[in-house]
């Protein structure tokens, strides 16, 4: 009897044709949900912590194409819960559009996503691209409450911050509000400069950093709570910048300091500030080596810590675990599979 092959790949033979509907797919979810996406697209062009919305597709596109090595292995196969949650999202719809409710549009729309790609390219596909059809969220806008909720307390608390460090940088300055009152002149920290704007981008940005990352899961969950400290570094940065421009050169300076140079100067200042988080984790958190040389107790998710240089590498862990001589000679009574057992837990403590 011949033993079934585990597949080592995912394959798909049909590509062209899966491609093909997942477009038409996509057509018609743009025109269902044509007022959402219409809402979105004046969002973008009107709002400023919205901007980002324009780069999220091609984004998501970007991020599902560097995933595909996660698809599990095997012969893509349509999965049916795919149209149970394409119906989800239709039904999900029209309750939106008859409540007024935008919110619930938008969650239908991320749900018939999910659901036209799981019907199109299968369960294996989708263990791959779920973080790239998620991160499609970033696109559309926060419900009101919440967005004038957090706009409301993150203006406060840039202001109150910033005043701080004027006051440190020898400006006299007092927080009141949202505006920053610096003798004649009152700064306001306006709604577009909450942070709000700064926080979404980087969010989307840690997020993408994430999903193409190697890293461990706890450290992929440092990154995305780290969002949030770094977006209001970036923001409080640019409000003190404003409000020194406003002391020495002049309001037309602060002006295109605040409108221009800030919106530009505020990504780089981020991915900066997140190169330097990646580095001191690698830094903080190095392999633990023995002193023995070609030893080493540091572990990777590979499961390839038993093949080539490491299988070398737990041979001699091994055979200095093992320094009596009966206690080798039953090590090597043992079958393979047994000794690369026996490799791997002295490996993997």
């Amino acid at each position: 009897m011949i033993s079934a092959i585990k597949p080592t790949k995912w394959y798909c033979s049909d590509w062209r044709s899966r491609l093909f509907g997942t477009i038409v797919f996509g057509i018609m979810i743009a025109i269902m949900f044509r007022s959402l996406l219409l809402c979105c697209i004046n969002c973008w062009t009107t709002q400023q912590q919205y901007s980002h919305g324009f780069g999220i597709p091609a984004v998501a596109l970007g991020l599902g194409w560097f995933s595909r090595h996660k698809f599990l292995h095997g012969t893509a196969c349509c999965s049916i819960s795919g149209l149970a949650m394409i119906l989800v999202g239709i039904v999900g719809h029209f309750a939106a559009v008859y409540s007024y409710a935008e919110a619930v549009d938008g969650v239908s729309f991320l749900f018939t996503v999910t659901g036209t790609t799981l019907l199109m390219w299968g369960r294996l596909a989708f263990s791959g691209l779920w973080p790239a059809v998620l991160f499609l969220g970033f696109m559309l806008p926060l419900p009101f409450q919440i967005e004038h909720a957090l706009s409301g307390s993150l203006q406060v608390l840039g202001a109150n911050e910033a005043a701080w460090y004027m006051q440190t940088l020898g400006i006299p300055a007092i927080a009141h509000g949202n505006t920053i009152l610096m003798g004649d002149t009152r700064l306001g920290v306006a709604e577009a400069w909450s942070g709000l704007r700064m926080f979404m981008v980087f969010f989307a940005i840690s997020t993408a950093a994430v999903i193409v990352s190697k890293r461990t899961v706890w450290e992929k969950i440092l990154i995305l709570m780290s969002a949030i400290p770094i977006a209001m570094i970036c923001n409080i940065a640019c409000i003190v910048v404003t409000a020194v421009a406003h002391q020495s050169p002049g309001r037309a300076t602060a002006d295109l300091v605040l409108h221009d140079l800030c919106v530009w100067l505020m990504i780089p200042l981020a991915m900066l500030l997140l190169l330097l988080e990646l580095k001191l984790l690698d830094w903080l958190f190095v392999e633990a080596g023995d002193s023995h040389l070609g030893m080493t107790y540091h572990t990777s998710s590979s499961t390839e810590a038993i093949d080539g240089r490491d299988d070398r590498i737990g041979k001699i862990v091994v055979e200095r675990s093992l320094p009596q001589t009966d206690d080798m000679r039953q090590y090597e009574a043992f079958p393979e599979e047994t000794q690369e057992e026996i490799r791997r837990e002295l490996l993997h403590p």
